[in-house]
């Protein structure tokens, strides 16, 4: 199906003032959330182009998906006030960042596979919490 440059525009804009809204209106565990989101979006879009042999496409999927981890997710652990628990995230953080340079540089799909689900089970807790805290 064949969609107009000025209609994926327009698609696009709307998805970005989407998501600033839901970015300002988000409480800090719905800011978590939001990152994980877009995360786990971004890897599978990442799969995707690897399939395809969208170079470009890969790389900039990537390396959005290093920026979420590194800039998002670890740059907000609280190393003082997190503990343990913190140590145990950031170690998770830094293995995902490292295996993520490895599928780009190797094209490897396996290896964002086994990303996702070094990601899920944290994924998976923190929607948890945040049910547990909305009930």
């Amino acid at each position: 199906m064949y969609t107009s440059p000025s209609a994926r525009i327009s698609a696009a804009a709307y998805r970005q003032v989407d998501l600033n809204s839901q970015v300002l209106s988000a409480s800090p565990h719905g800011l978590i959330g939001l990152l994980y989101a877009e995360l786990r979006s971004c890897l599978i879009s990442a799969k995707g182009a690897m399939e395809r042999g969208d170079v470009p496409g890969k790389v900039r999927l990537i390396g959005k998906s290093m920026r979420l981890l590194d800039e998002g997710l670890l740059a907000g652990l609280d190393m003082q006030a997190g503990g343990e628990l913190a140590a145990n995230l950031h170690r998770i953080y830094s293995y995902c960042l490292l295996r993520l340079t490895q599928a780009n540089a190797r094209s490897d799909v396996a290896i964002v596979d086994e990303v996702l689900s070094v990601l899920q089970p944290v994924m998976d807790g923190w929607r948890e919490i945040g049910s547990q805290v909305h009930a």
